[in-house]
C-alpha cells in the first residue's frame, strides 16, 4: 500500500474514532442507565464498523460486514438483556431505560463503515444530527407534550396532500384528457428520421380532411408530436406522424378532441398547478399557526402577513379569511396581516420585473410604491386600533393549523378564474388589453406583468401603455382579495378591509391617471 493511501486510511480511522468520542461523550454526560457503555466503547464501536468495511474491501466480500454486524448486534442484545435481568433482581423492572444508547451504538458502527468507504461528509452529518437529537432529550419531550392530537392530525393531512397527492397529479393541461377512440393501426412505415407513415382503421362517426393535424393519445396519455392527415375515407385514415414516439401494428390510438370553447378553458387547468395552490394555502396557514403559537398572536399574525406576501398575498389572504371565521374578535389584527401581504406584493412585483425589464420597472415605480406605502400606512393605523380593540392579555385560540376544506374551495375557485382568464385572453386579444389585465389579475398579478413586459420589450406596445396595464393587473389582484374575504371569510374582516383597499385603490388609480399619458389610447 502506498504511503499516501496508508495515510488516508489512518485519517479515516482517526475520523471514526473522533466521531465515536463525541457521541460517547454525550452518552456519558447523559448519565444513561446503560453505564457499561462509556466513551471508549463508542470509539471502539465505530472502529469495529470501520475494520469490517476494510476487511470487506480487501477480501472483496460484503459478507464480512454482515457477519461483523450480526456479532456486534448479538453483543448489544446480550448486554441489554443482562441489564434488564439485573433491574428485575433489584426490583426496578417498572423503570424503562429505553434503547437510545443501543441505537446510537448501531449508528456508530455504520458511521465507521461510511468513513472507510469514502463517505466522510455523510458520516459527519449523521453524527452531528445524532448528537443534536441525543443532547436535546428534554426539549423534544417538552415539544411532544405540547403537541395536541388535532395538531398532529392536521400535520399528517398536510404531509399527505403535499407529498402523496401532489407528486402523482398530472402536469399537462386538462384538455389533453378529453379524447375519443381514433382507431387501430394496420400499417407503420418509417419515411424519414422522426417521421412515420401510419395507416389506421377508423372508429365510427369520425371525419377528417387532408392536411388536418391530429393530436394522438394512447393508454398512457398524450403522445408528443402530431399526425398530419394525407388521405382519408370513411373507414381508413393515412397520415404522417412527426415526433419521437414509435408505433406498432395493432396498437389502438385515441385522439384529442378539439371543442373550441371547452378546450380553451381546459387548457388553463393543470391539476398539478391547481393542487399546488391548495398546498401553498395550507402551508401559509400552517406557518401562521406556528408563529402565533411560538411568538404570540400579534407579532405572529403580522409576521405571517409579511412572509406570506413575499410568497403569495392571495393565499395569505385566504388563510386569514378562514381564521376570521374561527376568531372574529381578532379581525382587526387579521386585517393588518392581509393589508401587509397586499402591500408587500407591489415592491415584490417591481423587483421581479426589474430582473427582465428595467425600463418598465422605472416607469412603474411611482404608482406601485404609492400603493405599497399607502398600504403600509393603513396597516400601521389598523395595528394601533387592533391594540385598542383587543387587550394586551387577550388570548387567540386557533382550533386547527389549517383547513383543508377551505384550501380545496379556493383551489376550485382558482381553477374557475383560470378558465375565465384564458377565455378573455384568447377571444378579446391585445385591443382589449385593460380588460385582459383586469381579468388576468384576478388570479395572478405576476403572470400578466411578465406577459406585458415581454410585449413591451418586443416593441409591440408603448412603455406607458404597458406600465398602465401592469399596475391595473396589480390593482385587480388587490380587489380580488376582497372578493375572497367576502365569500370565504367573516363579514367583520371584509368591512375592515373594504375601507383600506378603497384607499389603496384610489391612490393607485389617481397616480396612474396623473402619471401616464393615455391620450393616444
Amino acid at each position: 500500500m502506498h504511503d499516501t493511501a496508508l495515510f488516508d486510511l489512518f485519517m479515516r480511522f482517526a475520523l471514526t474514532a473522533a466521531l465515536g468520542f463525541l457521541i460517547g461523550l454525550e452518552r456519558g454526560k447523559a448519565a444513561s442507565d446503560n453505564a457499561h457503555m462509556g466513551t471508549r466503547d463508542f470509539i471502539l464501536f465505530g472502529l469495529i464498523g470501520a475494520t469490517s468495511a476494510l476487511i470487506a474491501q480487501v477480501t472483496g466480500s460484503d459478507w464480512v460486514m454482515a457477519l461483523g454486524f450480526i456479532g456486534f448486534l448479538a453483543m448489544l442484545v446480550s448486554g441489554y438483556w443482562a441489564d434488564r435481568q439485573e433491574a428485575i433482581e433489584q426490583g426496578w423492572e417498572h423503570e424503562n431505560p429505553g434503547i437510545t444508547t443501543e441505537l446510537a451504538a448501531i449508528l456508530m458502527f455504520f458511521v465507521g463503515i461510511l468513513v472507510v468507504f469514502g463517505q466522510a461528509i455523510p458520516a459527519i452529518a449523521l453524527s452531528i444530527l445524532a448528537l443534536a437529537v441525543l443532547s436535546h432529550k428534554q426539549t423534544i419531550s417538552t415539544l411532544r407534550a405540547g403537541i395536541q392530537d388535532y395538531e398532529f392530525s392536521a400535520t399528517l393531512k398536510f404531509l399527505v396532500i403535499s407529498f402523496i397527492i401532489l407528486p402523482v397529479l398530472p402536469r399537462q393541461s386538462a384538455d389533453t384528457f378529453i379524447t375519443a377512440d381514433l382507431g387501430t393501426l394496420t400499417a407503420v412505415e418509417s419515411v424519414a428520421e422522426g417521421q412515420e407513415r401510419l395507416v389506421l382503421d377508423l372508429a365510427t362517426d369520425l371525419s377528417f380532411s387532408a392536411g388536418e393535424a391530429v393530436k394522438l393519445h394512447n393508454s398512457a396519455g398524450p403522445i408528443d408530436g402530431m399526425l398530419t392527415v394525407s388521405a382519408v375515407d370513411p373507414v381508413r385514415l393515412e397520415g404522417v406522424y412527426s415526433g419521437a414516439a414509435r408505433f406498432e401494428e395493432g396498437q389502438p390510438l385515441r385522439m384529442q378532441l378539439n371543442i373550441p370553447v371547452v378546450s380553451t378553458m381546459l387548457e388553463a387547468i393543470r391539476p398539478y398547478k391547481v393542487w399546488l395552490i391548495v398546498v401553498l394555502v395550507s402551508f401559509i396557514s400552517y406557518i401562521g399557526y406556528i408563529l402565533v403559537k411560538v411568538i404570540g398572536p400579534r407579532a405572529g399574525i403580522g409576521l405571517t402577513g409579511i412572509i406570506g406576501g413575499l410568497a403569495s398575498s392571495t393565499v395569505t389572504t385566504l388563510s386569514f379569511a378562514k381564521r376570521s371565521t374561527e376568531a372574529p374578535a381578532w379581525n382587526q389584527s387579521f386585517a393588518v396581516a392581509v393589508i401587509l401581504a397586499s402591500s408587500v406584493m407591489f415592491p415584490r412585483l417591481l423587483l421581479e420585473i426589474f430582473v427582465v425589464n428595467t425600463q418598465l420597472t422605472r416607469n412603474m415605480i411611482v404608482p406601485m410604491m404609492a400603493m405599497g406605502v399607502t398600504g403600509m400606512v393603513m396597516a400601521a393605523l389598523y395595528h394601533f386600533r387592533a391594540r385598542e380593540e383587543v387587550g394586551e392579555g387577550a388570548e387567540l385560540r386557533l382550533e386547527n393549523p389549517f383547513s383543508l376544506k377551505s384550501a380545496v374551495t379556493f383551489g376550485l375557485l382558482f381553477a374557475a378564474i383560470l378558465m375565465l382568464t384564458r377565455l378573455a385572453i384568447t377571444y378579446l386579444g391585445d385591443a382589449w388589453l385593460p380588460v385582459v389585465a383586469l381579468v388576468s389579475g384576478l388570479t395572478d398579478a405576476d403572470a400578466i406583468a411578465f406577459s406585458i413586459s415581454d410585449a413591451q420589450h418586443a416593441g409591440l406596445i408603448s412603455l406607458d401603455w404597458a406600465s398602465f396595464n401592469v399596475v391595473l393587473g396589480a390593482l385587480s389582484n388587490t380587489f380580488m382579495k376582497l372578493f375572497l374575504v367576502l365569500t370565504l371569510g367573516h363579514r367583520g374582516l371584509f368591512k375592515r378591509l373594504l375601507l383600506a383597499f378603497i384607499v389603496i385603490g384610489t391612490v393607485g388609480i389617481v397616480t396612474m391617471l396623473l402619471y401616464y399619458d393615455l391620450s393616444s389610447f
